[in-house]
């Protein structure tokens, strides 16, 4: 009986040792599955085509370590039961049958044990399989990959072509669109250089005018006095003499005669009456100023001849009541159809002498506020040449409003012109991009699978005669046209008979070959 324990002992111990190899090997092979996990792992993120067998095979060894890892509890429980048969020997002596049941029990450990490592040789080869077809998905990849490059660089070199020609077609069609608005600014630039030319000769002019209006002045007043003493008596000659001073200084300031100004228009008004102004001074927005100097000045000069004091007072008054009862005869005056529908906004009396006109309002000073009232205004050769100089430059200002209104406009139409160019860019770019669509469109139609090329080909194969077969071959090896796949499970067909053949077959009085 001591025997027998001893020999089940040893076989235990021979047990145990074989269970300890079990547990190396499976250690080595978890080491290897790890690694194969982590191969796996490396491969799923470069191919992704294979990812999903990748995670199969992952699952697959996660399920294996889970069964080894069951196994190593299952051989722990065995062992610990083993430990236990050991101390029930020992408690009763007597356990063969015990022990009978526990190499049952590890036979079939054994087996199990046997079975894993077989699972595991099978998941090597798996792996194996996995890696050869990763590595023929790589050469699969490189070579989609070359094919793509290639039709890249192609349709590249179609697309510039055709962008080359767009491009000239758009070149022409945008130069005759720019033409015009080249034209328009060149006319642009004109006009501004010469609204700034025309702005500088004014102003010099302005100086110029500033500059001689004392001159201008001293010599009127020179005239004015050697004047009154040759026109003493004679109101014809003043009047003459006033409208020779109002036109000089009409001339003065620059003004155009039939433009800003006319003189000496006639009109008769429903009354019979005629009216004829000295001048008529126009402004803008079909407004005037009519402008009489028929002043009489006999009581001035009178006045500049008295003997004493109360005579020169005498003559004075008579002076200013004759501008008085002149600036109501002007105010009772209708100058409509003088001025032709015109709006008058104040009709000048011309005192054409200085020392009249001053005298005047130094014997009378309301005089200026009573002829305003009357829509009339009183000046003298200084305060004229001064309104007439606003003149002046009012319709300068006129004229450069009108070109920067003009300005405006040309610049409004050019940014037009410029808008529509735009318009046409986008338009042609538009249409590169459907061209090019329709390239890809047609590419995919001639060389893709079932495609036109392809059927061609087929057809020639089958011995259709096609009489420019070079270009059919040519066109096949520019689009890579694949070849249609055979029919599963059909007769071959027979090559049709050329022409010659035929008509042999036909004098010969055979049947021609389906």
């Amino acid at each position: 009986m001591e025997l027998e324990l001893a020999a089940a002992k040893a076989a235990l111990t021979a047990k145990d040792l074989a269970v300890s190899r079990v547990e190396h090997e499976l250690r080595e092979q978890r080491v290897e599955v790890q690694q194969l996990t982590g191969v796996m792992t490396t491969t799923r993120s470069e191919f992704a085509r294979v990812e999903a067998e990748g995670r199969l095979l992952r699952q697959r060894v996660d399920e294996l370590q889970d069964c080894a890892a069951a196994d190593a509890a299952q051989l722990q429980e065995t062992q610990a039961a083993l430990r236990q048969a050991e101390a029930q020997v020992a408690r009763l002596g007597a356990s063969a049958a015990r022990v009978t049941e526990l190499e049952a029990e590890l036979a079939e450990r054994d087996s199990h044990v046997e079975a894993l490592r077989n699972r595991v040789a099978a998941l090597s080869e798996a792996l194996a399989r996995a890696e050869a077809s990763l590595e023929s998905e790589r050469v699969r990849a490189t070579d989609i990959e070359k094919t793509r490059g290639e039709m890249k660089l192609e349709f590249e070199s179609l697309s510039k072509r055709l962008l080359d020609e767009k491009m000239a077609q758009s070149e022409k069609g945008i130069e005759g669109l720019l033409g015009p608005v080249r034209e328009k600014l060149k006319t642009f630039e004109e006009k501004v250089q010469q609204t700034w030319d025309q702005d500088n000769r004014d102003r010099a002019t302005l100086y110029a005018h500033l500059k001689g209006l004392a001159e201008a002045q001293g010599r009127l007043h020179a005239d004015a006095q050697a004047l009154s003493k040759a026109l003493t008596g004679e109101a014809r000659a003043q009047g003459e003499w006033g409208e020779l001073v109002l036109e000089r200084l009409l001339e003065t300031v620059g003004l155009t005669e039939g433009r800003e100004y006319d003189l000496q228009v006639d009109s008769v008004g429903e009354d019979g009456r005629r009216r004829r102004p000295d001048a008529l001074v126009y402004l803008p927005g079909d407004r005037v100023i009519i402008v009489d100097s028929k002043c009489s000045l006999q009581a001035f000069i009178a006045s500049s001849k008295a003997q004493s004091d109360e005579e020169r007072e005498d003559d004075l008054a008579a002076h200013v009541h004759s501008l008085r009862t002149h600036v109501k005869l002007l105010s009772a005056k209708d100058y409509r159809l003088v001025t032709k529908s015109k709006t008058v906004d104040f009709v000048f009396l011309f005192v054409p002498n200085e020392a009249a006109f001053h005298a005047a309002l130094s014997r009378a000073p309301e005089l200026l506020e009573e002829s305003l009232r009357q829509n009339v205004v009183i000046v003298s050769p200084t305060t004229l040449l001064t309104t007439l100089q606003m003149v002046h430059h009012v319709w300068r200002s006129e004229r450069q409003t009108l070109n920067a209104q003009q300005i405006a406009a040309d610049a409004g139409k050019m940014v037009d012109k410029l808008s529509a160019a735009m318009t046409s860019f986008d338009a042609v770019g538009q249409r590169l991009r459907q061209a090019g669509d329709s390239f890809d469109d047609a590419k995919r139609r001639l060389g893709g699978k079932g495609s036109a090329l392809s059927l061609a080909k087929r057809v020639h194969e089958l011995g259709a005669r096609v009489a420019k077969a070079d270009q059919l071959a040519q066109l096949e090896k520019s689009y890579e046209v694949e070849p249609l796949p055979a029919p599963k499970s059909s007769p071959p067909r027979k090559k049709l008979p050329t022409d010659d053949q035929q008509q042999l077959l036909l004098d010969s009085g055979g049947d021609q070959p389906c």
